[in-house]
């Protein structure tokens, strides 16, 4: 089972961030003390692994990505930290390498003194050939930011036939940061147990920095099932101009727009999910929202791509495109689409 589209020919990359040290249990509140932190505070001893987590390659056309920001909780300058999941979208597979480099760390100068001390990583896998969209590491404006999914991948069993199944599922978290979520089938063609089966992997998710009382938070996830004899069509290229976009879409010679993107912090990069005719295809330009983009992506959330025929709905069921969109103006109107897109300026 898939839970990012596939498609092949892009680089594999993974990116962390540099390790943010705290030491236990006062260091975090204690902002005015300027009291030099020792080699072990410090992490200036800390010793791990040359070789890197690398991307876990499935298959030729394995093009997905994961996330991990983990805690480590150094105790002994002799053993490896304890790990502390606070957000995590990463396969089992990415998980594993994250783990087994993490056994490699040590902090031989830690002294009992230092007491504990807490490092926080990250790890990103990444191997779609898109553009990492802006998501500050200090947005707080959502607690979506420590989604926690299950340790093990869902385990759908066999499945029959020669098509893809897809099941999209809205998970609502409405508890502490214990509390399992509500889900909500939005979608799906797939058999019962195989809805039955992601309903209860979803039922594993956790948002461990929730409190109680806080506002509901809701997100989405789609599965692409895929049977192992199955063939299915994707999108040779990530990447498209904001004009090839259109080019692709249903009845682009009656479109009308009227945008001006020099008011959006031009040029920028859009995401789109293709989830038509079924449900409404998502768009996302990153964090924080730009107000003035409101309008153009609700807009641009509207187009469905013209299709040849039902099994390539179904096969891109789910894929997602990066849409770049450049500064200039967008004008157009049912008689003249096709010319009046050629007054849009390149990046």
């Amino acid at each position: 089972m898939n839970h990012q589209t596939k498609k092949s020919g892009f680089g594999r990359r993974v990116l962390w961030a540099g390790l943010l040290v705290g030491t236990s249990p006062f260091a975090w509140a204690q902002t005015t003390d300027i009291t030099p932190l020792s080699p072990a505070q410090s992490l200036s001893c800390l010793e791990r692994p040359e070789q890197r987590p690398s991307f876990p390659m499935k298959n030729p056309h394995d093009q997905s990505f994961g996330f991990m920001r983990v805690q480590l909780h150094f105790t002994s300058p002799n053993s490896s930290p304890r790990v502390e999941i606070l957000q995590n979208t990463a396969r089992e597979d990415m998980q594993n390498r994250v783990y087994r480099y993490l056994r490699g760390y040590r902090l031989p100068c830690l002294r009992p003194e230092d007491g504990e001390v807490r490092a926080v990583q990250e790890f990103r896998f990444d191997n779609t050939g898109r553009d990492p969209l802006p998501f500050p590491d200090d947005d707080k404006s959502g607690n979506e930011q420590c989604l926690v999914r299950p340790r093990r991948d869902i385990k759908p069993g066999f499945m029959s036939g020669d098509k893809p199944f897809h099941t999209v599922i809205a998970a609502a978290f409405t508890g502490d940061g214990s509390a399992p979520p509500e889900t909500k089938v939005l979608y799906s063609n797939a058999p019962e147990d195989l809805v039955e089966s992601a309903k209860a992997w979803m039922q594993e998710f956790r948002m461990p920095c929730r409190k109680a009382g806080q506002a509901p938070r809701v997100v989405q996830q789609a599965f692409i099932m895929v049977p192992a004899y199955a063939k299915r069509r994707v999108f040779k290229r990530p990447q498209l101009t904001l004009m090839e976009f259109l080019g692709l879409t249903q009845d682009v010679e009656t479109l009308e727009a009227d945008f001006d993107f020099t008011t959006m912090n031009c040029p920028f990069k859009v995401n789109y999910t293709l989830y038509g005719p079924h449900l409404p295809n998502e768009v996302s330009a990153g964090k924080p929202i730009d107000p003035n983009r409101v309008l153009f992506l609700k807009w641009l959330a509207e187009r469905n791509l013209a299709l040849n025929d039902e099994r390539a709905a179904r096969d891109l069921f789910g894929e997602v495109l990066q849409i770049q969109v450049p500064c200039g103006q967008l004008h157009l109107t049912p008689s003249s689409s096709t010319s009046q897109t050629t007054q849009e300026s390149s990046q």
